[in-house]
């Protein structure tokens, strides 16, 4: 079954009698995880009486007076995803692994499981996974398993090395591949490979199969950068175990690189994150002879922003403006706090006029917003651009041109000047 994801974050149903325990999981939720909502039941007519469409999932004890199996797969599975805490593991475990639920959980075992294994669920709420087989019965089982287990996931698939590079680049949100190894056209070795000249570990997870038993093979495939190798047949509990082990770290490396790279206010990339990711696309737009165009952005009149309403109301307007540049350029354009009042923008694959005209959607709608502070005092203001094209010039020689041409517009402000 498909589930429907509600959003980033997750609102999560507990359904237990164990008082202490969802009090402690309810504590640490919120403690450790902020954007992580959870009410709590603690009998079965309050499960069929919840609006369960509201929820992501369900957290369900297994001890919770009155429960069976049955009940789950009646009332709930057939609406949300479920997650089964159990007091051992014991013989329940078989049954368990009969039920379409996503996974089971030793309830002795701390709340930071719990935790994580959400996290996991709600990463994949944004980012994509890719199979790779060229049988088609392997890959429906891969397929099955990792939807039963990510509910909210977008799961693609190729044939071939050659056709799961084309899907990567047409899709730069997939953070997880499974691939298969002997494979026509291009195998398992050559694809990883061909993925890590674009792509570091840190940024794919890339769990390579075979039912090959040659320690070579595992060997080589690692050598080369897969993160994880499985022998088949495998056990669908040690494929899970190892998607959660990998996605853990492309999490924890994506918050730690998050600190380091993103503005702490507009959690743009700043400065550093900025040259550094950019640099990379002016190759690849070399390579492949794509357009570049580069938006400098001001704010106009900003320290009268300041003067007149205050820091905290300047912040304010720093952060909608992030927030109007967001919405008004493609997920994959690097947007960026260049320092102070001013932004940056990294347009890939879009020629001058085009830029242009995008730096022109952005002036009028912040031109024709508004936003309220925090003593309700209603503030509009707008921003001047200015507009240029890599072409042949260097990153900074084009950053310094559009630089030039902010220059031209502050001169009458709330202004694109491109030509």
């Amino acid at each position: 079954m498909d589930y429907i994801s509600k959003g980033h974050g997750m609102k999560i149903l507990c359904a237990t009698d164990d008082i202490k325990y969802s009090t402690e999981l309810v504590l640490f939720m919120k403690k450790q995880i902020g954007d992580f909502e959870i009410d709590v039941v603690n009998n079965l007519t309050a499960i069929k009486e919840a609006k369960l469409e509201e929820y992501d999932i369900v957290l369900f004890d297994l001890t919770l007076k009155h429960s069976n199996f049955k009940f789950i797969k009646d009332n709930i599975l057939p609406f949300i995803p479920v997650i089964l805490l159990t007091q051992t593991h014991d013989n329940n475990v078989e049954k368990i692994k009969q039920m379409n639920v996503v996974d089971y959980i030793i309830k002795n075992s701390n709340y930071e499981q719990i935790a994580k294994k959400l996290q996991i669920i709600d990463y994949f709420k944004t980012k994509q996974i890719l199979v790779v087989d060229d049988s088609k019965v392997a890959t429906l089982i891969d397929v099955k398993l990792v939807k039963k287990c990510y509910p909210f996931a977008h799961v693609f698939t190729a044939a071939n090395g050659v056709e799961a590079l084309v899907t990567l680049k047409e899709h730069p949100d997939i953070k997880l591949i499974i691939t298969d190894y002997e494979m026509p056209k291009m195998d398992g070795k050559e694809l990883v490979e061909n993925i890590r000249l674009e792509h570091d570990a840190d940024e794919i997870a890339i769990i390579a199969i075979s039912s090959n038993t040659n320690k070579e093979v595992a060997f080589n495939l690692l050598k080369v950068g897969a993160n994880d190798f499985i022998t088949k047949p495998f056990v669908e509990e040690e494929m899970m175990c190892r998607i959660d082990n990998n996605v853990r770290n492309l999490i924890l490396i994506e918050k730690i690189k998050d600190m380091a790279f993103k503005d702490p206010l507009t959690n743009l990339y700043n400065r550093r994150s900025f040259f550094e990711q950019a640099q990379k696309l002016v190759a690849l737009a070399r390579r492949e002879g794509a357009d570049v165009t580069i938006l400098m952005c001001d704010i106009d009149h900003f320290k009268q922003i300041n003067d007149k309403y205050g820091h905290q109301t300047g912040d304010m307007v720093i952060v909608h403006t992030a927030n109007v540049l967001l919405k008004n350029v493609r997920a994959n354009d690097l947007v960026c706090r260049y320092g102070g009042e001013e932004f940056v923008i990294f347009l890939y694959d879009c020629p001058l006029e085009v830029g242009a005209t995008i730096g022109e959607r952005i002036r009028k709608a912040v031109e024709n917003s508004k936003i309220v502070d925090y003593e309700h005092r209603e503030i509009q203001y707008t921003i001047s651009i200015g507009v240029s094209e890599l072409g042949e010039h260097s990153l900074e020689e084009a950053i310094k041109i559009a630089d030039d041409k902010l220059y031209e517009a502050k001169k009458t402000r709330n202004r694109v000047v491109w030509q």
